[in-house]
């Protein structure tokens, strides 16, 4: 999400490195390494605050690479690559770990892990057949908050709490609004696809 902002104006136009080795690089690296680590954790059942703590790591450390990458110029071809890859793995094992759980109902991820499959298979697909990547809008980027959001309170609802009850309505409250958001995003990302392709036949 955080490494595939919109372009900025062509006055002040962002410098695309072509290094892999870079900081806010391993920092996506790690938070990929984590995911695993947090669906293992999770689905034990045993260290649920531990579990809580790895995934509030990956949320953080995914506005993290972003805000590091354009603090010190680092931003790379690599990185736009790598933090939607990211992001895309967190939410769905996230959501599966959630749902094995017994925490989120099954419709509610199924809607998100479906739109999710639909641009995991047709980004490639357009790019393969020379479509522009189309970058992040605002609408996805709210989408994402409140999907890590949403799944951090459901996580933090299988703790015995005096407001777990209430957690858990707000988290699927949340995760709701990620949904019908995500997919406002999808519809956009197929107006801006119909766009390059009327410039394609018109040009």
């Amino acid at each position: 999400m955080s490494q595939t902002d919109e372009p900025t104006p062509a006055h002040d136009e962002e410098v695309v490195l072509d290094r892999a080795l870079t900081i806010p690089n391993l920092i996506t690296i790690s938070r990929m390494l984590v995911i695993p680590l947090f669906a293992w954790v999770f689905l034990m059942g045993e260290y649920d605050a531990v579990a809580l703590v790895l995934l509030v790591l990956i949320g953080s450390t995914d506005w993290l690479d972003g805000f590091v990458a354009r603090r010190i110029g680092q931003v790379s071809k690599l990185g736009k690559l790598l933090d939607p890859v990211a992001d895309r793995m967190a939410i769905i094992v996230v959501l599966l770990a959630l749902v094995f759980r017994g925490v989120i109902p099954v419709l509610l991820a199924g809607a998100l892990l479906l739109r999710d499959l639909i641009v995991s298979v047709a980004f490639p697909v357009l790019e393969a057949k020379g479509f522009e990547r189309i970058p992040v809008n605002r609408t996805g980027k709210w989408a994402t908050a409140f999907i890590f959001a949403g799944m951090a309170l459901a996580a933090g609802s299988v703790l015995e709490t005096p407001v777990r009850q209430s957690v858990e309505v707000a988290a699927v409250a949340l995760l709701t609004a990620g949904a019908v958001a995500y997919w406002a995003a999808g519809f956009l990302y197929v107006k801006a696809i119909r766009r390059q392709v009327r410039e394609r036949v018109t040009a």
